[in-house]
């Protein structure tokens, strides 16, 4: 793994990447700092690549039976949830409901060879667009495949294959996605991510409808979900966390049998295990000493030297506390809604790994996380954030990545 740059940035990209979807690269019209980096690529070989898919597929089979040691032990109360919640999420487990997406967090080592899972959402993971569409263009833009470059990215086509697989098993394939309403999705990000998702289903083969949440109407006499539009909501992809959606308006219907007359929800209620930050602690639990792993607790009095305090439900580095001495690195990220909503006992405590800076032609610090896609089980792409510092929040750049 190495970073590249590339000085000369193709004529007229932002408004490429904006066409695309990627209308969040900037923050307002004030804002200059890209999110997309259009400059530099992170290049792996393809044995690293081949040997990091593999690790991938490895860390989602671990946090998949990770699912019942948390079930029969004391995790499961440690989780945030209401008795009720908790319940649907357990028999949605035990229903074997078909699943969609997650994104694995990882910091990679290429020196030492080590590859440490940060955490796992499979829930609500956004970064589609530049995953999936804009490091894409700028791979063919850029013409590198002339260069003795690869593309290393099959995530649009894992989603038309995967959309088609759960087609051929429903009654009715017809997909609503949804999404929070514009004064929350302010810059579109969320919008433009379902439109992803939308594109695959649709090139599979559903009917489509995009739709925001608050759209999402209970209809108690008949019992069943209408869009905007009083059409029938069969299968559901909803890009809104289920930790919330147990708590807000939609809550007590869920425990009443809204949630059984749905054909399917996408992710299903059982991915409240696998996008919380409990899992980490229970696959420590579970995996002692696993190479992919680093030492998770829920104590305080956890006796790790280098620490990071992580709210159980937080985004985008939301809540985050670094402890870091052995590094010098002392920061903390405490100005978001999770900091002010979560209780002493809605946080873990991780052991901290230092990503390798790649310094910049200038002498900036580049910290990469890379970013690994799973659809059905398999590991399908990888896009790589890189921060100025320790924590990879949403000032982060978004670099493509290639194959050599």
């Amino acid at each position: 793994m190495r970073r590249l740059s590339f000085p000369l940035g193709r004529h007229n990209w932002e408004q490429t990447i904006a066409a695309e979807g990627l209308v969040y690269s900037l923050e307002g019209p004030d804002d200059t700092d890209h999110y997309w980096n259009e400059f530099a690529a992170y290049e792996f070989t393809v044995a690293e690549a081949l040997w990091l898919q593999e690790q991938v597929e490895e860390a989602h089979r671990m946090c998949v039976a990770a699912i019942d040691h948390i079930i029969a032990g004391p995790l499961k109360y440690k989780l945030g949830l209401s008795d009720a919640a908790l319940k649907l999420a357990i028999d949605s487990w035990r229903w074997h409901e078909y699943d969609f997406y997650g994104r694995f967090d990882f910091v990679y080592n290429p020196e030492t060879h080590a590859l440490k899972i940060l955490e796992y959402n499979a829930d609500t993971p956004t970064g589609l667009v530049e995953a999936a569409v804009s490091q894409s263009t700028w791979f063919s833009d850029q013409r590198l495949d002339l260069r003795g470059f690869k593309e290393w990215n099959d995530l649009g086509n894992a989603f038309v294959a995967r959309w088609a697989q759960i087609r051929q098993r429903v009654k009715h394939p017809v997909l609503h996605l949804a999404c929070v309403n514009e004064d929350i999705d302010e810059l579109g990000e969320d919008i433009e991510n379902l439109k992803v998702v939308a594109h695959a289903a649709h090139m599979a083969g559903w009917e489509t409808h995009i739709m925001r949440i608050d759209d999402l109407y209970w209809d108690a006499d008949r019992r069943i979900w209408l869009d905007h539009h009083d059409r029938q909501v069969h299968n559901l992809f909803k890009l809104y966390p289920w930790e919330d959606m147990v708590e807000d308006t939609y809550g007590q219907v869920l425990f009443d049998g809204g949630y059984a007359a749905m054909e399917n929800w996408f992710e299903p209620a059982w991915k409240m295990f696998l996008s919380n930050k409990v899992l980490m602690v229970a696959l420590w639990e579970l995996y002692p000493g696993h190479p992919l792993l680093l030492p998770a607790s829920l104590s305080p009095n956890h006796g790790f030297t280098n620490w990071v305090k992580k709210p159980i439900f937080g985004r985008e580095g939301d809540g985050i506390v670094v402890n870091a001495p052995t590094h010098g690195v002392q920061v903390a990220h405490t100005d978001g809604y999770m900091t002010e909503t979560a209780a002493d006992h809605e946080y873990i405590y991780q052991q901290y790994v230092q990503p390798p800076n790649f310094t910049g032609d200038a002498g900036e610090p580049n910290y990469p996380i890379i970013g690994a896609w799973v659809v059905g089980g398999r590991s399908v792409g990888f896009g790589v954030r890189e921060s100025d510092g320790a924590i990879t929040d949403g000032y982060c750049r978004f670099v493509p990545t290639v194959l050599k």
